[in-house]
């Protein structure tokens, strides 16, 4: 099989000039020089990608993906032998996954935000399903006018055969005079269900076979804190038992190695952070080798047995096979994209030899490509942002430095590109501190389009993995335990004295922004942690953190809800928890803030943002405020992602300006 030249691009760029008409047009990366090529528009980063979830369909013949056609989005199932491109528009859904159904429909994963009587809390976010035929533009709704079920779906979503036809599976729970939980699977063409199973206790999730033949089921008492692993030994058997917390229950992940063991994540006691496969008398096996909360399983794409897994480390994935079959595809498939920044499998064909494979490199924001190991024919898909030149890729690289406490802190600095340094070397820069959510996630080394527009403005930006952050191991996350507001903010301007000191930024113009918990790391920054920033921009943050535990706590009616339970990790003792709130400390800020926030988030309410408005306005600091329409927690819709992007580079540039101005610092 040849090599694929990334410059000059072995398939075609699925297109669309309309949403009637489809123009498939040959492209490659750019090859522009930036003489050639003015500095794109913001929305060329900041828009929703041109191209995503891609997936191949159980045959290997047929791709089935999300376009982007200004602003449009539209659900696409192009057949590979004959090159037709079947489409349907889709513009209202905000789709969250996307698989198939069968071999000629699609199964569509969205979300919407409702108040939904019967469940606790107000406005949440819910799943629905949609399993679509794209050629005969149809859709069926799953769970749709089923008596005593809101037209959602839970989990345990699959792919099956019942009888030798094809249904796809999803949980809900059933409100009749008790509460019941429900797996049904509905026939892809029909639309008919079957009940596969029900039960009163609070179960979890089930794992069958793909001929629907039901294996297990786990399930979690939450009154005795007792989690239970069910199999289906003509009646359901108890293999296994153990009380957890609900924040470290363990989670059914599926098939073992064997025809009828079970796989197991751990997230606390004896095993914790280990994966144990159980056969079926329960007796458990030797915990994996790779550990962590980074570690992930992976799935055959046909039996959906276990077939290795993968740990996701800054500095590169690692793996560990079972199939022969898969670790030399595996081989393969880096060998062929050879050169890649950032290379994984998106989805695979039964046959795991026809698969989908998704590319990074330095002088492209990201590729999709077919590859069929059994006929040696690879094909480019699509890219992510086809008319973004690739002198405008900003280069991001790896850098570590010390906290002041000596923890080695992991990162990504990203440098303006080329043609924004207009020659200048790469210093005195002004930064950008741009800080992740969770607060237990990492940034990575791939393109992102925050940090990416943010640098084609003449910005540097760091991005640190600061203490508390996943993938460096559970020591590492835990040194975050009862840190929030304090190390891991300080965390984040020892990383601005680094960069200092090497000569990369100028000190004296220095900005944080985020969102979520990033959010609320750039209100610490200029309350609790002042001096650094020069301006700050929040999206989404927490203002005040006993607020938003009396708040998560409307929403669940427990004080030991998971959500609450993981936030108290972080949090620490509640006496400390005014010390941390940002809203409460504004008298130590003396620069502007901008406050952006999605009047239909339903994780942290717009209500954090109004309080840290109301308080800077009372003690008479500059604070300006973005209320974003229908936006929730992650900046779904293209217009309102826009609408923050666009204000963020206006205040920064304000206020933190790219080019130096003596007068001003």
């Amino acid at each position: 099989m040849p090599f694929i030249n990334r410059r000059h691009a072995m398939g075609q760029l699925l297109s669309a000039s309309s949403l009637l008409t489809a123009v498939p047009l040959a492209v490659g990366a750019s090859t522009a020089t930036a003489a050639e090529s003015p500095r794109p528009a913001v929305s060329v980063y900041g828009r929703l990608p041109d191209m995503s979830e891609v997936t191949i369909s159980p045959d290997g013949e047929r791709v089935g993906f999300i376009r982007n056609i200004k602003g449009q989005l539209v659900l696409m199932d192009y057949e590979i032998t004959s090159g037709k491109l079947n489409f349907m528009p889709i513009t209202d859904m905000k789709v969250r996954d996307l698989t198939w159904a069968d071999n000629d429909r699609l199964l569509v994963t969205s979300s919407v935000t409702a108040d939904l009587v019967r469940f606790i809390g107000d406005k949440n976010e819910y799943s629905r399903a949609h399993i679509v035929d794209v050629k005969a533009r149809t859709s069926l709704l799953l769970y749709e006018n089923l008596k005593d079920y809101y037209p959602i779906v839970i989990g345990s979503l699959g792919r099956i055969s019942i009888n030798g036809r094809p249904h796809v599976t999803a949980s809900n729970v059933r409100f009749g005079a008790e509460i019941f939980y429900s797996l049904l699977a509905f026939d892809t063409t029909t639309g008919r269900y079957t009940k596969l199973d029900e039960g009163k206790e609070h179960v979890l999730n089930w794992v069958y076979k793909p001929d629907g033949t039901l294996i297990a089921r786990s399930e979690y008492k939450q009154s005795e804190k007792l989690w239970r692993l069910r199999y289906l030994n003509t009646l359901w058997t108890t293999i296994y038992e153990e009380v957890f917390a609900e924040l470290e229950r363990p989670f059914l992940v599926g098939r073992g190695r064997a025809e009828d063991s079970l796989l197991v994540r751990f997230n606390g006691g004896k095993w914790d952070g280990k994966y144990i496969e159980f056969s079926r008398d329960g007796t458990p096996s030797e915990p994996t080798t790779l550990t962590g909360d980074n570690v992930s399983p992976l799935i055959h794409p046909a039996t959906k047995r276990l077939v290795g897994f993968v740990r996701r480390n800054p500095e590169g994935n690692e793996y560990e096979f079972f199939d022969p079959l898969l670790e030399k595809l595996h081989k393969e498939t880096n060998a062929l994209l050879e050169g890649g920044t950032v290379t994984r499998v998106m989805s695979r064909a039964d046959d795991p030899r026809k698969l989908i494979a998704y590319s990074e490199a330095v002088d492209d924001a990201g590729s999709y490509y077919f590859i069929d190991f059994t006929t040696g024919q690879n094909k480019l898909v699509g890219q992510t942002r086809a008319d973004l030149p690739a002198e405008w890729i900003a280069p991001k690289s790896e850098l570590t430095y010390k906290a002041a406490d000596g923890l080695s802190i992991h990162g990504y600095l990203t440098l303006p590109p080329a043609p924004a340094l207009k020659g200048r070397d790469p210093k005195n820069l002004p930064l950008v501190v741009l800080p992740h959510g969770g607060p237990q996630s990492a940034d990575e080394i791939g393109f992102e389009w925050w940090s990416q527009a943010l640098a084609s403005r003449g910005y540097a930006v760091l991005q640190p993995n600061f203490r508390g952050s996943d993938g460096y191991g559970q020591e590492f996350v835990e040194k975050g335990y009862g840190e929030w507001g304090r190390k891991m903010q300080t965390d984040l301007s020892d990383g601005v004295r680094h960069l200092a000191k090497e000569g990369i930024i100028d000190a004296r113009r220095v900005a944080i922004a985020g969102a979520s918990y990033g959010g609320y790391a750039a209100m610490a920054g200029v309350t609790l942690d002042p001096g650094i920033y020069r301006c700050a921009v929040a999206v989404a943050g927490v203002s005040n953190l006993k607020a938003m535990m009396d708040w998560e706590f409307k929403e669940t009616g427990r004080r030991l809800s998971p959500t609450l339970q993981y936030w108290n990790r972080f949090m620490g003792d509640k006496s400390l928890w005014d010390a941390a709130s940002p809203d409460l400390h504004v008298d130590k800020c003396d620069v502007p803030v901008l406050l952006i926030h999605g009047k239909d988030d339903d994780v942290v309410p717009i209500e954090q943002s109004q309080r840290m408005q109301r308080a800077m306005q009372k003690a008479g600091k500059p604070v300006e405020m973005l209320v974003l329409a229908g936006e929730d927690h992650w900046l779904t819709t293209e217009a309102t992602r826009l609408q923050m992007l666009e204000a963020t580079i206006a205040f920064l540039e304000k206020h933190n300006p790219p080019t130096r101005d003596e007068s001003n610092l």
